[in-house]
């Protein structure tokens, strides 16, 4: 498989899970036990929907390791924070939070994949 074909594969991922942030901000998506909910998801959502947003557009459109690697530490802070905060949640797992981290799953290899394996040497013609 080739690194741009990887690199549209981790752009897909990240692309669906920005839309699954947008929609939990935006309250079509809910996460929580609305009884419970006290304040907007609307920051949290648009934030982390545009962060994952950004994702996908530097995968589909370059191929810097230095972003592969960042990428690939933002993606496990990403599920550990999950874990973390969901202490503080009710329920403490949710069918998103856990279709996020599916995901995320694939993503997190196409960026490892990235940052360890240089990319091939492109050949010069005269």
């Amino acid at each position: 498989m080739s690194r741009h074909a990887i690199r549209l594969g981790g752009a897909a991922a990240a692309g669906l899970m920005a839309l699954i942030y947008f929609g939990i901000g935006l309250g079509v998506l809910e996460v929580v036990d609305p009884a419970t909910q006290t304040e907007s998801l609307l920051p949290f959502g648009a934030v982390a929907g545009a962060a994952f947003l950004l994702g996908a557009a530097l995968l589909s459109t370059t191929d810097r390791r230095p972003l592969w690697v960042l990428g690939a530490i933002f993606q496990v802070a990403v599920a550990i924070m999950y874990v973390v905060v969901s202490r503080d949640r009710t329920p403490p797992f949710e069918v998103w939070g856990i279709t996020l981290r599916i995901i995320q799953i694939p993503l997190l290899a196409a960026l490892l994949y990235l940052a360890l394996k240089p990319p091939e040497a492109r050949s010069v013609r005269a």
